[in-house]
């Protein structure tokens, strides 16, 4: 019977860039690419390099992760202005018998962009598109039923539409950024 013992893993050369196992006859690690038989120098350049790369690659997610919870906050905040616009237009309004047909779809719409704002963690640019396409819709509802439309009802359609697209172009920026980076 023969003795079979366990290939020992002692004499395993590994890269120093990645700590995979290499072979001796390499010349540069088929992994990573690191200088395995290249001067000292050479090898300190790619150390460098590489953590360099890996610092701007966790910069890049940070930057990443800070313009997505700032595209949340604007959903955040267009949600209060609607939710404040209905506690305006209701004690404004409180003796209308058609009170609640005014203060209801804003209230409406506090409540569906601040879930929008807690979704657009995981899917930014889907959230702002749903956020742009209801607030039109109901804009133009209300244009139905309300024609008459002063300059400042106006305006602040027009900013929270100009807000809202804004919004969809930082979003288009970051899933750019993620897919060309791999970043989920």
């Amino acid at each position: 019977m023969e003795n079979k013992t366990a290939p020992s893993t002692e004499n395993v050369l590994r890269c120093d860039g990645c700590f995979t196992e290499i072979g001796t006859d390499y010349i540069y690690c088929t992994n990573c690419g690191y200088p395995i038989k290249g001067t000292a120098a050479e090898q300190a350049k790619f150390i460098s390099q590489k953590n360099r790369i890996d610092v701007t690659a966790v910069e890049l997610t940070q930057r990443v992760n800070k313009s997505i919870n700032k595209a949340g906050r604007t959903l955040y905040y267009l949600s209060g202005l609607f939710i404040l616009g209905g506690i305006i237009a209701f004690f404004k309004l409180k003796d209308d018998p058609d009170v609640l047909a005014v203060v209801i779809p804003y209230l409406i719409l506090g409540v569906v962009f601040l879930l929008l704002g807690e979704y657009s963690k995981k899917h930014t640019l889907a959230c702002f598109i749903s956020g742009l396409c209801l607030y039109v819709i109901v804009q133009v509802l209300d244009l139905f039923q309300n024609p008459d439309l002063n300059l400042i009802s106006f305006v602040i359609i027009a900013l929270i539409i100009g807000f809202l697209i804004m919004g969809i172009k930082s979003a288009i920026e970051i899933e750019k950024i993620k897919k060309h980076n791999n970043i989920s």
